[in-house]
């Protein structure tokens, strides 16, 4: 029963009681006592999506870490302290940490290569992969991971907006399921406008409310992996288009620097992982090699910056 309303969620998160209780054929108390419960155990989380190319970032940049005299947990915790860093985990395989970075503009990713990460203690090595596009499954925005969650920022928006905008965002962030009226409540204002802000954000592709779901509790991954792929980029639009269209894909970005393609996918359990890398992934056409880092401690995660175009 519980699969059942979260799956009805994640499709749609404004659906209401009533509807969820017929579909499910319980009373309405039964529903809103079993989101109560799905809720405070984390499983099921009501907030918004804000898509980071809107907001105003430039850049995202994949960073893989060779770490040397400090153990690369301790290393992965520095570096997810920078302020642009929206991940950062400890990884099996060929590196050591891995981590996601937004950046706004050139001069921010000159100071992230070659001052902020160079001054991290204890690193070795970095490859640097910078994406020139990416693209967010569906699955990948029904994901929810969160670790040290940095504030949300929004350096360039594409569309102007002001402090009642941002309220109205950082409200949806923190439960979307809210009603628009209370809402308006707290931020002082009329019921109307916070409807309007609503629906300009969402238009503009900048912040759409949404549910997501704690993978690793409903069985959907027990292991989340970054997948580093050289490929032939002649066949760069059926590769695109064959790893979007895989269950396990989350995040897909086409790369400049040490790999053509970079994904993150989800796995049941190791034995699953290596199944999809080795059946789905590597026989594609196209794809040359693939270098895969199970993410074993993930030390920061932001859920809330995705794309939503």
């Amino acid at each position: 029963m519980d699969e059942l309303l979260i799956r009805s969620l994640l499709d749609d998160c404004r659906v209401s009681n009533r509807e969820l209780a017929q579909a499910a054929g319980i009373s309405e108390s039964a529903v809103s006592t079993r989101l109560k419960r799905l809720t405070a155990t984390g499983r099921l989380v009501f907030t918004a999506l804000i898509d980071w190319e809107t907001a105003g970032f430039d850049w995202f940049v994949i960073a893989r870490f060779r770490t040397g005299e400090l153990p690369p947990v301790d290393v992965a915790t520095a570096i997810g302290e920078l302020a642009n860093c929206e991940a950062a985990a400890v990884v099996m395989g060929a590196y050591d940490v891995l981590a996601y970075f937004l950046v706004e503009d050139r001069a921010a990713l000159h100071e992230l290569v070659n001052v902020q990460l160079s001054a991290i203690p204890g690193v070795a090595d970095v490859a640097i992969d910078l994406s020139t596009e990416t693209a967010v499954t569906v699955r990948g925005r029904q994901f929810f991971m969160a670790r040290n969650v940095p504030p949300v920022r929004l350096p360039a928006p594409q569309i102007d907006v002001d402090s009642l905008d941002i309220d109205i965002m950082q409200a949806l962030v923190s439960d979307s399921r809210q009603s628009s009226r209370a809402i308006a409540r707290s931020l002082g204002v009329a019921e109307g406008t916070v409807r309007s802000r609503m629906t300009r954000l969402d238009n503009a592709g900048l912040c759409r409310v949404a549910a997501m779901a704690e993978p690793i509790s409903l069985g959907m991954a027990g292991v989340v992996a970054n997948v580093a792929l050289t490929v032939d980029r002649s066949e760069l639009g059926h590769i695109r288009d064959t790893l979007l269209a895989l269950d396990a894909t989350v995040f897909f970005a086409v790369t400049v620097g040490a790999a053509d393609v970079v994904i993150t996918i989800t796995a049941r359990d190791q034995r699953d992982l290596l199944e999809i890398v080795t059946r789905q992934i590597r026989s594609i056409r196209g794809v040359t090699t693939t270098d895969t880092l199970p993410m074993m401690d993930v030390v920061r995660f932001s859920p809330y910056m995705k794309r939503l175009r």
